[in-house]
């Protein structure tokens, strides 16, 4: 029998909302947010090997036990018993620190992976409950589609979702760790999860725009003007750009395809220095 070689995609999350609550006990906040997967993705391939070694074949991302891919490996064969290794390559297509959970997402494959390569058939929830000691994007990331994250991100409620939306994704020069931005919030607004996921499962793109919002917006456009000098860009571009997670990366959702070519031509050229980049939602 051959070596087994596994190969996952890793996918990028937007926040369509994100309302966030009080921090709790243990340092966390509760948050409720409606999350959307979208088509651009990581890559993540997985060798059986005599040990954990993670190489970076494309894009930047932190390597050996600084990665998150390393944890959740450990993660897994410390939990399943399992006395084998593995060798994990990355191909990086998400920007990094821009709110899209690329490196829970490349967490969260590696788990999937590792329970096809070692036949421990655990269930999609039973892996996302192993993600949440990783971090609070991980569940959503194991199992993505759509769907409404409570709590710190650990409970999860399937959503109908909207597949083939186009959307631009912009990333300003600037990187925003999640533990500052959380930090600085101190106002929140009442959350529109559920105008959202109503919007959502009518397919009404007027309703759905007008009920996209994140808590992090107004207080990170103070602390970080860069942040708000692209929001003031985009939004005399499109009607309606806005941050995903706690940032640094926006998305514009776009009418159509045409419209979608079009802006990311234009944000590059005239923003050669940001990131650009097109996808649609998928499911």
């Amino acid at each position: 029998m051959g070596i087994i070689m596994i190969a996952e995609k890793a996918y990028a999350k937007i926040n369509l909302t994100l309302s966030v609550g009080e921090k709790r006990e243990d340092g966390y906040h509760e948050i409720d947010s409606v999350m959307h997967s979208i088509s651009l993705c990581d890559e993540v391939t997985l060798t059986e090997a005599g040990g954990i070694s993670l190489s970076i074949k494309e894009g930047l991302a932190p390597g050996g036990k600084a990665n998150l891919m390393w944890e959740a490996a450990e993660l897994f064969f410390r939990e399943t018993g399992f006395s084998g290794g593995v060798h994990m390559e990355l191909v990086k297509q998400i920007p990094s620190e821009a709110g899209m959970g690329g490196g829970s997402s490349d967490a969260a494959a590696v788990l999937r992976g590792l329970n096809r390569m070692t036949g421990q058939r655990l269930s999609l929830a039973a892996l996302a409950d192993m993600g949440a000691r990783l971090g609070a994007d991980v569940p959503f990331c194991v199992a993505g589609g759509c769907r409404r994250c409570e709590g710190i991100g650990e409970k999860l409620t399937p959503l109908a979702g909207w597949a083939g939306l186009p959307v631009v994704i912009v990333r300003p020069g600037v990187s925003i760790s999640t533990g500052k931005a959380y930090g600085l919030l101190d106002r929140r607004r009442a959350g529109t999860a559920e105008s959202c996921i109503e919007a959502l499962k009518n397919k009404d793109r007027a309703a759905l725009l007008a009920s996209l919002s994140n808590d992090f917006e107004d207080v990170l456009f103070k602390a970080e003007p860069v942040l708000g000098e692209t929001f003031s860009y985009l939004s005399s571009l499109c009607k309606k750009a806005m941050m995903t997670g706690s940032g640094s990366a926006f998305f514009l959702m776009v009418e159509n395809e045409v419209q979608q070519r079009k802006l990311a031509a234009k944000i590059k050229e005239e923003r050669p220095q940001w990131y650009v980049g097109t996808a649609e939602t998928i499911l």
